[in-house]
């Protein structure tokens, strides 16, 4: 699994490396619990931004749930200042359960499909609205991000 998650992360570097830095990047995502989320959005070529998050679920009880995506979107100019996209990428998922000071939980790499549209309202500002299926080996789900880009 590290080997896996290695490649992983040298892949995308290699992609990335010579992306340019375009927004910060924050969230919320709804779903079965709530959770926040802050990434980057990086432009790699004029049609394809490579964006990395990492989101905070809120949930009940001993529970703790953390996800990192590593989403790429290729962009559609619909509109002036709006464009829509659709989302491909990976995921890396954490849940653990905290039961009397003893902690187990796992991690497990996974895949993100979805869709997305943006909205600028001027130059530095920009909402966007995501739909994502998130598969992950015993953790599958479907949810909504809506945010906030703040640009440079």
């Amino acid at each position: 699994m590290k080997k896996i998650i290695l490649s992983m992360i040298l892949g995308i570097m290699t992609i990335t490396a010579s992306a340019q830095l375009k927004s910060f990047d924050i969230k919320g995502d709804l779903r079965g619990d709530f959770g926040i989320g802050a990434g980057v959005t990086l432009g790699v070529n004029d049609k394809i931004d490579f964006a990395p998050a990492f989101n905070w679920f809120f949930t009940e009880g001993n529970l703790t749930v953390w996800a990192i995506d590593a989403d790429f979107h290729y962009n559609f100019d619909v509109a002036q200042d709006f464009k829509v996209y659709p989302i491909a990428g990976l995921a890396l998922y954490h849940w653990s359960v905290s039961n009397e000071g003893v902690n187990t939980g796992k991690t497990k790499l996974g895949v993100n499909l979805g869709c997305g549209c943006q909205y600028d309202f001027s130059d530095n500002l920009a909402g966007f609205v995501d739909l994502k299926y998130q598969w992950v080996d015993g953790a599958d789900d479907t949810y909504f991000s809506l945010g906030v880009k703040i640009g440079l």
